[in-house]
């Protein structure tokens, strides 16, 4: 890189779209759709709620040399490149729905064109949906795994990425 400090901002958005619910869904006149609600994990970079649906990851000024600068956030060289890696949470909430209902969780990634790369828990996020969570218990929160590798050839300079999450009800 040109330059030994680059800001990187991920802004992670919950509820990617308002879905209805699929057939054979626990049906309930009061009912809403599953909202995600996006945390900072105990060992994790600080998320910054920024109202209904959005919240923020800011990992700060990182290099290739000096890695993060973040608490939180953790830095490796690779060939060619170097991985961000951080963790947050999760959390699935099913107003007017039973106890026992349960979600689908799908992510995927809003910007297609980056020059770097970004898995979630192993995943190499796309544009096209993929299954984050099979089945999720509606009330629970569970923690994940971000890593971004970043080409060595990548411009000095802030970027930043969207991450839209979605649940649905499990049939």
């Amino acid at each position: 890189m040109n330059s030994e400090h680059t800001t990187w901002t991920l802004l992670l958005l919950a509820n990617w779209a308002a879905y209805g619910q699929p057939a054979g869904a626990p049906k309930a006149a009061s009912a809403s759709p599953p909202a995600i609600t996006i945390l900072t994990a105990p060992t994790g970079a600080l998320i910054q709620n920024l109202g209904t649906g959005s919240s923020a990851l800011n990992l700060g000024p990182i290099s290739y040399f000096r890695g993060a600068s973040v608490t939180g956030a953790s830095s490796q060289k690779v060939p060619n490149s170097f991985v961000i890696t951080t963790r947050f949470a999760l959390r699935v909430d099913c107003p007017g729905s039973p106890a026992s209902s349960q979600v689908n969780l799908f992510v995927s990634r809003v910007d297609s064109g980056a020059s770097y790369a970004m898995a979630i828990d192993g995943i190499k996020l796309g544009t096209a949906p993929q299954t984050l969570e099979v089945s999720m218990p509606c009330g629970s929160a569970g923690e994940h795994r971000l890593d971004l590798e970043v080409p060595t050839s990548t411009p000095s300079g802030s970027i930043g990425s969207t991450v839209a999450f979605k649940a649905t009800f499990k049939n």
